[in-house]
């Protein structure tokens, strides 16, 4: 008897480690295809604003927590796929049901995977991936606001925020801006335009400024069509009015903690979407962490439900990839209809939880009709035997 369940831990143990070592080689060959399709854009975003490597690994380290969530069951169903067919085709799962182990035991190591998956999920979706959006923004907010970066790109109209356009022909080997051109058209109805031979950026007590010598101040009221100009030797540009920074707006949901999702502000000003939405991410966040186990169960079921056949099993495969699909866009589909319709909340966690009750029926039901169909065979047997 001891014997025996050694045997049993052993194999689970061999099971689990196979699923474990599957799972970190999907997840990490999904993250890094997905990796491969942002880099592009955070190149083309580090480029434009002349930022460093630095800044485009930083971005690139922030990004990963932020589809982990999506990336994490998705890789786990392959996996666990992958591994219990590998199984299946080198006859070691007929070897263990020889053994005597039900189907429903050999899924157990696969299900305790994918129990520390849900938790890991959980951990991602409450916390690590909210406060990495947040960091995100904020770094790709400060890469905007970085302002000596948009003075040094000589010869090209630089948009430091709306409404407010920059211009220099050129930069001295002393950082002096030569030939400058600022328009400001944040106040529709008095456009400014500023002209000046010269200028230099300086930071004053973490105010960046541009201070600019030798123009003229142009400002025109488009009501009464009267141009007032003003001629100077110096004068200086507090940038800091053009900063529209993450400091500034309201935090998106994904990048609000739960703290701030179950109490949210009761000023409308101070939340950037309604409240509507608000309860839509927060749901999701509980939600999607389950498909770990859903997307699990729906591997198991189609390779260890019914027998083996030889002749291959590109159907079960075919049939489990349709399922991952459908309950994954599916999900996807009532998540972003919550946001306008809050009734449609209880059908988010039947969606993600509709496969787990149906795959363990399923994965129950082969070793009955292993015994209903041993039974079968014998009367069979007996009435070749005794003539009637």
């Amino acid at each position: 008897m001891k014997k025996g369940l050694t045997l049993i831990k052993r194999i689970h143990l061999y099971l689990f480690r196979q699923a474990f070592v599957a799972f970190l080689f999907a997840c990490m060959a999904v993250t890094f295809v997905m990796l491969f399709t942002q880099s592009f854009r955070l190149l083309s975003f580090v480029i434009d604003n002349s930022g460093s490597l630095l800044i485009f690994l930083q971005l690139m380290g922030l990004m990963i927590p932020t589809f982990l969530p999506l990336v994490v069951p998705l890789s786990l169903g392959a996996a666990i796929l992958f591994i219990y067919y590998k199984f299946a085709v080198d006859s070691e799962i007929v070897v263990m049901r020889a053994a005597g182990i039900s189907s429903l035991r050999l899924a157990l190591p696969a299900l305790a995977l994918s129990g520390f998956i849900v938790v890991f999920c959980y951990v991602l979706t409450l916390w690590i991936t909210p406060a990495a959006n947040r960091e995100l923004v904020a770094l790709q907010y400060q890469v905007r606001n970085n302002y000596s970066i948009f003075l040094v790109k000589p010869g090209a109209f630089n948009d430091l925020s709306e409404g407010l356009t920059f211009y220099v022909r050129a930069r001295g080997q002393n950082g002096e801006l030569q030939d400058l051109l600022i328009h400001d058209i944040r106040t529709p109805d008095h456009p400014i335009t500023i002209m000046a031979d010269s200028g230099q950026f300086s930071m004053n007590d973490g105010v960046p400024q541009v201070i600019v010598f030798n123009g003229k101040r142009q400002e025109i009221d488009r009501e009464t069509g009267h141009l007032s100009q003003l001629d100077f030797d110096r004068y200086v540009l507090d940038l800091r009015v053009a900063r529209n920074g993450a400091e500034s707006r309201p935090p998106d949901p994904r990048e609000m903690g739960m703290a701030e999702l179950l109490n949210p502000p009761a000023d409308p000003a101070k939340r950037r979407t309604p409240l509507e939405h608000l309860y839509a991410e927060m749901h999701q966040r509980f939600a999607t962490p389950m498909l770990a186990l859903s997307y699990a169960l729906i591997g198991l079921t189609v390779i260890l439900a019914g027998e083996f056949n030889r002749r291959g099993m590109a159907k079960r495969i075919l049939i489990a990839a349709t399922a991952i699909v459908i309950v994954q866009a599916s999900t996807l589909s009532v998540s972003s209809m919550i946001a306008r319709n809050l009734w449609l909340t209880p059908v988010l966690y039947a969606v993600v939880l509709a496969p787990v009750p149906l795959c363990l029926a399923v994965l129950n039901v082969p070793a009955r009709l292993q015994r209903l169909w041993g039974l079968r065979k014998r009367l069979s047997l007996l009435t070749r035997v005794v003539p009637s």
